[in-house]
């Protein structure tokens, strides 16, 4: 369900896809950056794509809750 890909070009900075969409975790000085992009231009952009959290797992489980609550929303 998550892929990692290759960024050895920036340090500290993961990319993961989640649904169509891309994670970008970024090492912040107050944890992680976490910014979340569709992959495809018919997903919906989510309202807030980008937000920090303390740790890279929590960060990753708000990312993917966020994306299914839009989701979900959309679908509807």
């Amino acid at each position: 369900m998550l892929k990692l890909y290759a960024t050895d070009a920036v340090r500290d900075r993961i990319t993961l896809t989640y649904r169509d969409y891309d994670l970008e975790l970024t090492r912040a000085p107050s944890g992680w950056l976490v910014g979340v992009h569709p992959r495809r231009p018919d997903l919906p952009i989510l309202s807030r794509s980008d937000f920090c959290a303390g740790d890279k797992e929590s960060a990753v489980t708000q990312a993917k809750k966020r994306i299914d609550w839009t989701l979900l929303s959309y679908c509807w």
